[in-house]
């Protein structure tokens, strides 16, 4: 099976990172691998896939196709997780919050708004009795089962 279509293509990936991206180039399977990675994450986070049943893709929001370039710049850039790089006396530092692919804490809010539905969260509740089944004399339930008894625990 072939790989998902990326939510944002390699000339937008270049354009963001405002540096030229010659198409059929190392840096260009690199940048390809890097929107892979990222749609994957963006995906799984906001619950969707943004694709036809042909595999083609459907129109992407403004939101995910944004994240998406945020994460994919960051592992094409320093794809080493580097958070230091000098050269003779000049050094300089840079934050990373963990190495690889990731969604920050932000991008992570911005796709939740994408979400269709939130069936792990919210307020609900828990039985904490068992209703009014009641075992027999010898400890067994009845099920809907002919001859086939639940231990009533």
């Amino acid at each position: 099976m072939a790989a998902p279509a990326t939510l944002a293509g390699v000339s937008d990936l270049a354009d963001w990172l405002g540096e030229p991206i010659a198409d059929g180039t190392d840096d260009a399977k690199r940048a390809a691998l890097c929107l892979r990675l990222a749609s994957a994450l963006v995906r799984k986070e906001s619950g969707q896939t943004w694709l036809n049943d042909d595999g083609s893709l459907k129109p992407v929001p403004e939101e995910a196709f944004t994240v998406t370039l945020y994460c994919a710049s960051r592992v094409f850039d320093n794809r080493n997780a580097q958070t230091s790089g000098g050269l003779d006396d000049y050094s300089e530092g840079w934050k990373v919050d963990e190495s690889g692919a990731y969604l920050t804490a932000t991008e992570r809010r911005t796709l939740g708004s994408l979400r269709t539905s939130n069936a792990f969260g919210g307020l609900g509740t828990v039985a904490t009795t068992r209703g009014e089944c009641r075992p027999d004399a010898a400890g067994w339930v009845p099920t809907g089962t002919p001859n086939v008894l639940f231990p009533w625990y």
